[in-house]
């Protein structure tokens, strides 16, 4: 796809400007994360490193609380890795609009996506109506995020044993908050509430029955069966009318 240089740089603007609201809410996450790399035993040079290679905020909580307990090098892989399946279907819905980039800015958006880059360029992309959507404005959307949450592991681990207990101060409640002001204006039709009503009631489920982080995998392919099928039978009522 061909693009001006101005047309970029008004995209990677733009990304900028809608996703500033929701780079503000990881901060606390972020400084969270970096108080309690600190206090189980990582450096702040090892705390930051990892917010630039893995850039994953779930994944890295817990990551560090595996670190801490002693657990081996294969099994946080294998658990942050299931923790991450959920990107997978992030990047399957993002794919048509970016299919004519090249395979460089696609690895490149695909380091970047997360939740919030993900829901503000799907979003932005819908609403432009367009085949393919322009890729400066994820790079915008998940570079934001990327140096704020860089940024604030930073702080957090500079801070280091100044707070004893971070999750006393409410941070454990930011990444909740943001990801329900994600989610909210997402559901636009019954058909959607009720992907997210499965989604919930099998996560809940799961999370309670179940050990270790299967509720995520669960949640995931509960809500996609959930949504074929009724876009299935949608599409089957349109043809027989």
């Amino acid at each position: 796809m061909q693009t001006s240089s101005a047309d970029n740089r008004h995209q990677f603007r733009l990304a900028l400007i809608k996703t500033w609201p929701l780079a503000l809410g990881a901060i606390p996450f972020g400084l969270a994360y970096g108080i309690v790399s600190i206090q189980a035993g990582l450096t702040v040079a090892e705390t930051v490193l990892m917010s630039l290679v893995v850039f994953a905020g779930a994944s890295q909580f817990m990551a560090v609380v595996m670190i801490q307990s002693g657990a081996g090098i294969p099994l946080i892989v294998a658990s942050t890795f299931l923790v991450n399946l959920r990107h997978l279907v992030m990047g399957l819905s993002l794919s048509p609009y970016l299919s004519e980039t090249t395979p460089w800015w696609q690895r490149v958006l695909a380091f970047g996506m997360t939740d919030e880059s993900y829901v503000t360029s799907v979003t932005h992309y819908r609403e432009q109506d367009a085949e393919q959507g322009n890729p400066y404005f994820m790079l915008g959307s998940g570079g934001l995020i990327y140096v704020v949450w860089a940024a604030a592991s930073l702080l957090g681990a500079l801070a280091g044993h100044a707070i004893s207990d971070p999750l006393k101060w409410g941070l454990d409640f930011a990444m909740p908050a943001a990801f329900l002001t994600m989610l909210l204006p997402q559901v636009v039709s019954r058909r959607v509430a009720a992907v997210v009503i499965v989604a919930a009631v099998v996560a809940t489920a799961s999370y309670v029955l179940i050990p270790g982080k299967w509720y995520i995998i669960l949640a995931v392919v509960a809500g996609t069966a959930t949504g074929v099928v009724l876009e299935t039978l949608s599409e089957k009522r349109t043809r027989s009318c």
